[in-house]
């Protein structure tokens, strides 16, 4: 997951010196992630299938080698935009897998204690959001960003392909909730859950689905673009990084707060919570523009209620949906941030080239965080797949 997270940690912090030396627009520097939404959008799904099939070791690797290539690519790219799509594009096929190939062994493999399992998990990402700005800036300021590119490839890449070599496991077998019950039925829970058909026609797969798009939309279109914003609102660059940093500290405590409070609590009413407190951030940032303490304090609050709302989301998934079809569910669902990711910020950044201003972005992400808390609450209760379902 910290390998997940890299590149939209350190996004933010090479965007101003690529528009510097390019003489591309903001909107064009973003463009490149939204190549990897649009690819996103076909291929996550198909990606969780495969994951379901091959299991997460072969296509952690896949994804593994793809992002090496793809930042070595975006490191080399010349003054013609499609060299840096045609490198999106190649983190695009990793970005199909990113996250659910890390995710799937830990939510099926774990049912009590499976909020502080994903919690643990997902905490990689706050490592990324802790370790890469900071050492991608000092990479900037002393040798350029192209070098800062190829460092946190190696660097990254390197730590992570003998982590899921030697840790990750390889394909699990799967039965349905009533084959498993006929042969075992004390471990027919395992692996219960919805299939596909029933999954994707469900009520609670659209709501999860519609909560994850409107936060990734609203959200990313900030985080990605946080140290600009935050420069923006009259903050230095410095400290704009250093608050970055810090709030990838406080997400990292976030969300393993975040785990044993899944693990305790409603898992519905947090997610709920974890919407409505969201709302903090931009509102800051529009009525206490450039105050540093005040920034700072709503940065790392931001950054505890974040870590709720994406365990939620892998929460919920498994627990309202099922682990029988965990991968083709969450792969389906993790489009919205794919696309999210890409259509986030080129947006916001499409807005700042027009009118120089972020404050539209800004004060989007108040009603978008209104609206995923709504698409929490309207979840029932979650359905038990530890009782098989009558056959007739």
């Amino acid at each position: 997951m910290a390998l997940a997270g890299m590149l939209s940690a350190v996004f933010g912090v090479l965007l101003e010196p690529i528009e510097a030396e390019l003489g591309w627009s903001r909107a064009e520097i973003s463009s490149g992630p939204f190549v990897v939404s649009i690819m996103g959008l076909f291929l996550a799904a198909p990606a969780g299938h495969l994951i379901d099939r091959w299991g997460s070791r072969l296509t952690g690797v896949i994804t593994i080698t793809c992002t090496f290539l793809a930042i070595l690519g975006m490191a080399m790219v010349g003054k013609h935009l499609w060299h840096w799509w045609a490198a999106w594009s190649v983190f695009g096929i990793a970005g199909a897998f990113t996250s659910t190939v890390w995710m799937a062994p830990v939510s099926t493999l774990f049912d009590k204690g499976r909020g502080m399992a994903i919690a643990v998990t997902i905490a990689g990402a706050s490592i990324s959001s802790i370790a890469a700005p900071p050492i991608c800036e000092w990479f900037v300021q002393h040798y350029g960003w192209r070098t800062a590119f190829v460092a946190l490839a190696i660097m990254w890449c390197g730590l992570t392909l003998p982590l899921v070599l030697s840790f990750v496991p390889g394909p699990v077998a799967r039965t349905d909730a009533k084959t498993e019950a006929a042969s075992d039925p004390d471990t027919a829970h395992t692996f219960g859950g919805l299939s596909p058909r029933e999954g994707l026609t469900s009520r609670a797969f659209w709501l999860i689905f519609g909560a994850s798009m409107i936060s990734g939309l609203t959200g990313l279109a900030l985080i990605l673009n946080l140290v600009p914003i935050l420069t923006f609102t009259g903050i230095a660059r410095a400290d704009a990084i250093a608050m970055v940093s810090a709030m990838g500290v406080a997400s990292l405590a976030g969300r393993l707060i975040a785990g044993w409070l899944m693990d305790t609590f409603d898992i519905r009413m947090l997610a709920v919570a974890g919407g409505l407190l969201s709302t903090m951030l931009p509102l800051t940032l529009i009525f206490a523009p450039g105050v540093v303490w005040i920034t700072m304090a709503a940065l790392i609050f931001h950054a505890l209620v974040g870590g709720l709302r994406m365990s939620a989301v892998i929460y919920m998934t498994s627990t309202y949906l099922g682990a029988l079809s965990f991968g083709l569910f969450y792969g389906a669902i993790t489009t919205t941030t794919t696309v999210a990711q890409g259509l986030g910020p080129l947006i916001a950044n499409y807005i700042y080239d027009q009118t120089q201003s972020y404050l539209p972005a800004i004060w989007a992400a108040v009603p978008g965080f209104l609206l995923t808390a709504l698409c929490f609450a309207a979840l029932g209760p979650k359905p038990d797949f530890s009782r098989p379902v009558e056959g007739g």
